[in-house]
């Protein structure tokens, strides 16, 4: 793995340019990152979630009944994954179950996202609590 991509992995970074989004990040034992955020954020309002500078950004739209997922590539180019659970888990009358995603970066880099959300329909918002762990592809 290159410099480049393990400066990618810098906390101090994610902490600072996700401060407006009261993330936090630390750095994960053999390697890697992890980035926590928490956000209110009103129905059919677009807002950032989570932030992993010069990797991706996640945003999410939140509405009554859906929820609009855009995680949007910063840097190297990057594939993403999530299993079917996640696309209909949403909807189910019982409540949501996490959102899991997954993103492979072009640099060697991997990403496991995990959001759990809680409907406050008295506020017609969503709170959203995730964290991203992000680690070279060849550490567990």
């Amino acid at each position: 793995m290159d410099r480049a991509a393990l400066e990618l992995l810098s906390p101090e970074r994610a902490a600072t340019e996700g401060a407006a989004l009261g993330q936090l990040a630390c750095a994960l034992d053999g390697g890697g990152l992890l980035i926590t955020a928490s956000r209110l954020v009103e129905f059919g309002a677009r807002a950032t979630i989570l932030f992993a500078p010069g990797l991706f950004r996640l945003d999410f739209t939140p509405r009554e009944e859906t929820l609009g997922l855009y995680p949007k590539t910063l840097g190297p180019e990057a594939e993403w994954h999530a299993n079917e659970q996640t696309w209909d888990s949403y909807r189910d009358p019982k409540g949501p179950a996490p959102i899991e995603l997954m993103g492979t970066f072009a640099n060697g880099l991997r990403v496991w996202i995990h959001v759990l959300s809680f409907t406050e329909r008295d506020a017609l918002a969503t709170h959203f609590v995730a964290k991203a762990e992000i680690r070279p592809a060849s550490t567990g």
